[in-house]
């Protein structure tokens, strides 16, 4: 992963995660209907354990560099074209990928939307924050 800067990918992938706690409780009542799930349900599937917060965390991460790996292939070096790769990105892969689970899972748009939301205004943001730091200005 040449020319990509760790600290912005990181910050990125922190606001990102953050961002998931505001969308999912904002959207709660929404997203367990669409999972057919009680929060009792959820809690009882995981546990009480931190392990899924890990996950989820290394998960972004993970978007994060991808994201950044992206920004800096395609020689983007202003938090517009960065948040425009991340919604790319975010529409490309996580919606369609979603798109063809879901179809086949049977799970309903509104999850869909929930979901692939999260992910392009999440992809957006650590776009923007990798996209303004990815290489030094030019004088």
């Amino acid at each position: 992963m040449s020319g990509v800067k760790h600290v912005p990918v990181i910050v990125a992938a922190v606001i990102f995660f953050a961002l998931g706690a505001a969308w999912y409780t904002a959207l709660g009542a929404q997203w367990l209907a669409g999972i057919g799930k009680t929060m009792a349900d959820v809690e009882r599937d995981i546990g009480g354990g931190a392990m899924p917060y890990i996950i989820g965390f290394l998960a972004v991460l993970v978007m994060c560099y991808t994201l950044a790996w992206a920004i800096v292939r395609f020689d983007k070096r202003s938090a517009g074209e960065g948040a425009a790769v991340g919604v790319a990105m975010a529409i490309g892969f996580v919606a369609a990928s979603l798109a063809l689970n879901y179809g086949f899972e049977g799970r309903g748009i509104a999850l869909w939307a929930i979901n692939a939301g999260y992910a392009a205004v999440g992809l957006a943001i650590a776009g923007a924050i990798i996209g303004r730091y990815a290489r030094p200005a030019t004088a």
